[in-house]
């Protein structure tokens, strides 16, 4: 079955022009044209893009996505490279995960916070005391 940039931009939920950029940026292998020179997308394809989305909300950027797909193209002798290259990129991720992990904490005091002040009205707490950022 083929897609087109419309289809696969409501299926992966990003837009049309992001889309166009990862293909232009030949990040998605694979991507033919109909005959008035349309991008159509296979299943293939659609893994691949799937890939890519995954990378960068990450934090990969364009250029290892690019070097990734040229150690992918060279074939299995680079399946090394390509594993430690993702090792690392699951670190930061894990890291990041982690951070954000924290932050949410945070967060979620201060939501706690305010639902306890907002259920209670303020009756008991002291609106200005400054004790709550």
């Amino acid at each position: 079955m083929s897609y087109s940039v419309k289809e696969v931009a409501e299926m992966f939920r990003i837009s049309p022009h992001t889309v166009r950029y990862y293909t232009d940026q030949e990040l998605i292998p694979g991507v033919a044209r109909d005959h008035n020179g349309r991008r159509m997308f296979d299943d293939a394809a659609l893994g691949w893009l799937r890939t890519i989305i995954a990378f960068r909300s990450a934090g990969m950027s364009i250029d290892m996505i690019r070097h990734y797909l040229d150690l992918y193209n060279q074939g299995e002798e680079t399946i090394p490279a390509r594993y430690q290259l993702l090792v690392k990129q699951q670190q930061l991720t894990r890291q990041k995960l982690d951070d954000l992990t924290q932050q949410l904490e945070v967060i979620n005091e201060k939501v706690q916070s305010y639902d306890g002040w907002i259920h209670l009205a303020g009756s008991t707490q002291n609106k200005n005391s400054g004790s709550d950022c």
